[in-house]
């Protein structure tokens, strides 16, 4: 059985290394969500040699801040999943994420932008599919209530706190309507990313290996935040 992945922001960073993981494994589609089409294609291009066999990377152009492209994107993954005799998509990796500029612009991508991809293709997810919100230690209240070092980033932590709210909503709802899709937030840790100019600790790939474990994960416990050692308190 063919396993079907969206992966926001995946042109670059977390997502990439994502994206190339688990193009690795067989029997996988995984759709590389780009805001720029064209970085998309160029970054396959350096990896397309370890795509397995029996999978498929398919570059999709998909800017979270617009809504006509959230839509075409919903629309072209729905056609492509349809050729291939394939109803559904089983998981939605929202991972598109900045962390620099002002408010709006932050609150722009990872919380409005999130909302409204994630209700766009909501509705095409298998029913025992998954989404999973990429988010940081920095989403954390419980953390910053033990007075950590001072404040860093406060438009990206609040706009993750606001992330996790989504998350635990999201996961309610589906357990109210009696699905069994999985909402969850994942901390991949403190990468070296241009989400943070490179100052990170970790090697992106292997702070992707968390997203890429639970992507081919069926099942687990939903509305939870955990990172590679455990849950992570809200």
């Amino acid at each position: 059985m063919v396993r079907t992945i969206l992966v926001t922001g995946s042109n670059q960073g977390l997502g990439r290394h994502a994206v190339h993981q688990l193009a690795q494994t067989p029997d996988i589609i995984v759709f590389m969500g780009s805001r720029k089409l064209a970085a998309a294609e160029e970054e396959l291009a350096k990896f397309a040699s370890d795509v397995h066999a029996s999978s498929t990377v398919v570059p999709v152009q998909l800017d979270v801040t617009d809504a006509a492209s959230i839509k075409a994107a919903h629309a072209f993954i729905a056609d492509y999943l349809k050729q291939k005799g394939i109803s559904s998509l089983d998981v939605l990796v929202n991972n598109a994420g900045v962390a620099r500029g002002s408010f709006e612009e932050i609150y722009a991508v990872n919380v409005f932008g999130v909302a409204a991809l994630t209700e766009t293709i909501r509705p095409l997810l298998s029913n025992d599919g998954s989404i999973l919100n990429i988010s940081s230690t920095l989403a954390s209240l419980a953390w910053h209530t033990t007075r950590p070092p001072p404040p860093i980033y406060p438009a990206y932590s609040s706009s993750k706190s606001a992330l996790s709210s989504l998350t635990l909503q999201w996961a309610i709802q589906e357990e109210q309507k009696g699905s069994e899709i999985r909402v969850v937030s994942i901390c991949p840790g403190f990468n070296a990313t241009n989400l943070n100019n490179y100052t990170g600790t970790m090697d992106p790939a292997d702070g992707a290996k968390i997203i890429v474990t639970t992507a081919l994960e069926k099942g687990g416990k939903s509305g939870i935040f955990f990172n590679k050692d455990g849950e992570v308190k809200w």
